[in-house]
């Protein structure tokens, strides 16, 4: 190639702008492979609805952020509201409880308004010696559009 030919390429703002979109296209490529890389089972409603009704009792976390909380203040019936960020330092600060053992072998069920949020918590659920965690696909509204209760959130869990 010409050197003045690429010296006229590398001084055109469109270069530039182009390079730039396909940067961020990369990344954004990487960034979802990196996300969907959850190994585990990913559940709908209506599955998790089949191991309540067989009586297997899985534990329904809800990670969402306190803001999505805000704007929709309810959440499964029985969940437990914790978010992604308060996982670590809450799961140490009950390791030696009793109770807190039997959440290893447990049947966890993550949800969030975006599966990569879940797949964050869950791995953090995982990392902490949780063995049984799986994913609910479609959040909060996927729960509802399966017809499956909610109870509104106490205002602590706000």
């Amino acid at each position: 190639m010409d050197q003045e030919l690429v010296d006229r390429i590398l001084h055109t703002p469109q270069f530039w702008v182009a390079a730039g979109a396909l940067g961020i296209a990369a990344w954004g490529a990487w960034f979802a492979w990196r996300r969907d890389r959850w190994k585990g089972r990913i559940l709908s409603p209506a599955q998790v609805r089949e191991l309540i009704a067989a009586g297997d009792d899985p534990l329904i976390w809800d990670s969402r952020k306190p803001a999505a909380r805000k704007r929709d203040p309810h959440t499964p019936e029985g969940a437990l509201v914790l978010p992604l960020e308060q996982i670590p330092e809450r799961l140490r600060a009950k390791a030696a409880n009793a109770r807190f053992q039997e959440l290893r072998t447990a049947e966890i069920v993550v949800f969030d308004d975006t599966l990569d949020r879940a797949t964050l918590a869950a791995k953090l659920l995982q990392a902490e010696g949780m063995r049984n965690v799986a994913l609910m696909q479609g959040g909060l509204k996927a729960w509802r559009a399966a017809g499956l209760p909610t109870q509104a959130l106490l205002e602590e869990d706000e």
